[in-house]
């Protein structure tokens, strides 16, 4: 059933919110004002220069960042290249975002996490940036424009949702872990590049979860913005949705997630390059993208699962193999896991006796005094 909603943290153009029978909460599928305000700011910074369309990019984005450029000065600008400076970048803008009521009061609906604080290296700024984002919104008259651009939008949307069952993804998302989140929600940014994903996670002051997945447009259009569609999306679905099942669970284990440190060492350049840059958040992105090897077997076959196997050990995540076969023994024993949260203990104890038997006595001294 698909049917239009209101959105209570970001406004959504053409939100499509599918409902699932069976489990409960909605996705919705759409593209926020919110979002393209701050890529719009993001433009006039050096975050385009590594995060930017391969040449012009596409139409929305050209005029999005032409009609910014006349407020290149303003102090949101200034404030956004300051926490780019900071290492405030990839999915930390984002989620901060959707931290965030909709325009015009961008009221901060949900407190600020410990992780965009820590990124942001402190609160104060991020309220000095969300009420300069609102101040340039009000003074540059955004909702105005963005109003002119919904119908070319609304398109893009409708487009994208045609062959796209993020239902199927959720209901697996959901069965796999053992739990609901809040609500889920799919926002494309037509102005954020390049291809792939960023997952968000927000806790509501009641303890419940809404996931988020903002999904970048590939980056090489000069017409009209392009994403993944069909089963490529559904699949990009289940990780950076994944990120709000996979996250939580392990960070309450700080001590022993950090000691994973000479495991992380091995591919520790390789990770950096890939906006990976601690240990933490290398165990998180390890998981989950053996949590897609599951998804990819029960969803598309034992082909695609290798080929996803393979994909990530390309990428320096070697031990995706390894804990695949941990989360065999989580499925087959549900009885004695029926959470994910459940399984966790015995997963760190796995990957404990791994670091153990594989890594030298150097590289555990290595990671004692390595940064």
């Amino acid at each position: 059933m698909r049917k239009k909603v209101a959105v209570s943290v970001l406004t959504l153009v053409l939100v499509i919110a599918i409902a699932s029978s069976a489990l409960a909460g909605e996705i919705t599928l759409g593209i926020s004002p919110e979002m393209e305000l701050l890529a719009g700011v993001l433009a006039q910074t050096t975050w385009i220069v590594q995060r930017g369309p391969e040449s012009e990019g596409n139409e929305f984005y050209r005029a999005l960042k032409e009609f910014f450029a006349l407020y290149k000065d303003h102090t949101a600008v200034k404030i956004a290249q300051k926490l780019t400076d900071r290492g405030f970048t990839y999915d930390a803008p984002p989620a901060f975002m959707a931290h965030l009521g909709p325009l015009p009061e961008l009221e901060l609906v949900h407190e600020y996490s410990d992780y965009l604080v820590e990124r942001a290296k402190g609160r104060d700024i991020l309220e000095e940036f969300r009420l300069a984002l609102r101040d340039l919104a009000a003074e540059s008259q955004f909702l105005d424009f963005f109003a002119q651009w919904q119908p070319y939008l609304m398109e893009v949307v409708a487009e994208i949702s045609a062959d796209f069952a993020p239902e199927q993804a959720k209901a697996w998302l959901e069965t796999f872990f053992g739990w609901p989140a809040a609500e889920f929600h799919l926002v494309l940014t037509p102005s954020m590049f390049p291809g792939g994903g960023y997952g968000a996670t927000v806790t509501t002051a009641d303890g419940e979860l809404i996931a988020y997945q903002i999904t970048r447009e590939f980056g090489y259009s000069t017409t009209k913005p392009e994403f993944p569609t069909g089963a490529s999306l559904e699949q990009l679905t289940i990780h950076e949705l994944g990120h709000s099942f996979v996250n939580p669970s392990f960070e309450v284990y700080p001590r022993e997630v950090k000691a994973f440190k000479p495991l992380f060492n091995r591919v520790r350049d390789v990770m950096r390059e890939q906006a990976y840059p601690s240990v933490d958040i290398f165990i998180n992105e390890q998981v989950l993208r053996a949590v897609e090897v599951m998804a990819a077997k029960d969803l598309y076959g034992a082909e695609i699962a290798e080929m996803t196997v393979l994909y990530n050990e390309e990428r320096g995540f070697y031990l995706t193999r390894f804990v695949v076969e941990q989360l065999e023994v989580y499925t087959q024993n549900r009885d004695q896991y029926p959470t994910f949260r459940d399984f966790v203990p015995y997963l760190l104890t796995q990957l404990t006796e791994y670091q153990d038997e594989n890594c030298s006595l150097w590289e555990k001294l290595w990671a004692m005094f390595s940064f």
